[in-house]
């Protein structure tokens, strides 16, 4: 055994034991501490990358699913809308089931319209109101309705979801076909006009249209508008604002093979006497609710005679009332918000909710790897922290020991 003063192993090896059990036990606290194996790249270089990459991905997931909530929460919104304006076209249906027994009970038949009119007003508020994050769901035109919405539903580019629709997905009363819905009587009424030419001679003439939509004031220019068509084109530029459509007859005033619920309607110029001017007859099928172009209509239109200074005109009625097609056109609405419903359901339950229940079980696998790599275990690491703490102090009694042993060269020296 030799024993030297200038340089003593046993305490620099008793040092380095040391410093590494104290590093060790520096480590095991910070893992400890922060609850994380990887706090640091060096800790773990490929597992950091690892655990990194299962982070985004998890973030991912989270994100993925509260965006295919949302979009559960938007076809929601939507079909509690749908249901409300299935509800009101039902009621629609109904009454329009009463006033076919009405059998020309004037003041059943205008109960019936107003409550229809309720109803219109009603399905266009929900279709006009009805939205999500600023988004409208049932109006009109692209990017207005629920058709075409893209849903991303995954935690990565392209995994997204698109709602399409092959049908009406514009829940308006115009666009279902019922805005015009009729069962009670529809007025027009003639005013003579106002305009005096230079001549002093009144020229035109004010047709005032009242409809189920609401009245409009016509003026009518004779030197210039005095053929049926030139009045029909008149009276159908109103139609969206008066719920009153015209279709022209034959020329010779005899009435062509529209369907027998038409209202035919001639009128007649007359002079300042009264008298009918030769060859001025204009006849015209009015339809207080069109359908198609072949004059079918639900309803009555009633056209008075309110004078017959020059230029007015006098007036023929007929009315007429088919409420069979007012039902009918009723069904195919209700059928158009039914096929919106099932798709939207369809949708929902097959695509969105299917992808909700994947991803959430997806995302708790990818957090549980994370976990794996990333974390700290507990129960491992306080063992590894006790024992080090143990081979520290151990250490440190050793170096103790090892800076005695050079004292024993005095002893002998004093020998």
């Amino acid at each position: 055994m030799s024993i030297r003063i200038n340089t003593n192993m046993s305490a620099q090896i008793a040092e380095r034991h040391m410093s590494a059990n104290d590093a060790a036990m520096s480590k095991s606290i910070e893992r400890l501490s922060s609850g994380l194996r990887i706090n640091s790249a060096a800790d773990d270089p490929a597992g950091l990358v690892i655990s990194e990459n299962l982070k985004t991905q998890s973030q991912g997931l989270n994100q993925a699913i509260s965006n295919t909530q949302d979009g559960v929460n938007m076809i929601k919104t939507s079909e509690a809308a749908l249901n409300e304006i299935e509800t009101q076209l039902q009621d629609i249906r109904d009454l329009t089931l009463h006033a076919a027994n009405a059998n020309g009970n004037t003041q059943m038949l205008a109960a019936d319209q107003a409550q229809i009119n309720q109803a219109l007003s009603s399905v266009d508020r929900i279709a006009d109101n009805t939205e999500f994050a600023g988004r409208k769901l049932l109006g009109t035109g692209t990017g207005n309705n629920i058709n075409n919405v893209t849903f991303q539903i995954g935690a990565n580019a392209l995994q997204t979801a698109t709602f399409q629709i092959n049908g009406v997905t514009d829940m308006h009363a115009s666009a279902l076909g019922v805005s015009n819905a009729a069962v009670a009587a529809t007025s027009a009424k003639v005013t003579a006009g106002a305009a005096v030419s230079a001549s002093g001679v009144s020229t035109d003439e004010i047709l005032t249209v009242t409809g189920a939509l609401g009245t409009q004031a016509i003026t009518l220019d004779h030197t210039t508008e005095t053929t049926p068509a030139a009045i029909l084109t008149k009276i159908n530029a109103q139609s969206a604002n008066t719920g009153v459509k015209a279709y022209l007859t034959q020329a010779d005033g005899t009435i062509s093979p529209f369907a027998a619920n038409n209202t035919v309607l001639t009128f007649e110029s007359v002079d300042a006497a009264g008298n009918q001017a030769t060859g001025a007859n204009k006849t015209i099928v009015i339809s207080s609710n069109k359908a198609a172009a072949n004059g079918s209509g639900i309803g009555t239109v009633s056209i008075t005679d309110t004078g017959t200074s020059a230029g007015s005109y006098n007036v023929q009625t007929a009315t007429s009332s088919d409420f069979q097609s007012l039902i009918a056109s009723v069904d195919t609405a209700l059928a158009s918000v039914n096929n919106l419903r099932v798709n939207l359901g369809a949708f929902q339950t097959n695509t969105l909710e299917s992808n909700l229940n994947s991803i959430t079980v997806a995302q708790e696998n990818i957090q549980s790897s994370e976990s794996t790599i990333q974390d700290t275990d507990m129960a491992a690491e306080m063992v590894s922290f006790t024992k080090n703490q143990i081979l520290t102090q151990a250490a440190q009694a050793m170096m103790t020991q090892a800076n005695q042993a050079p004292q024993n060269i005095l002893q002998m020296l004093k020998g």
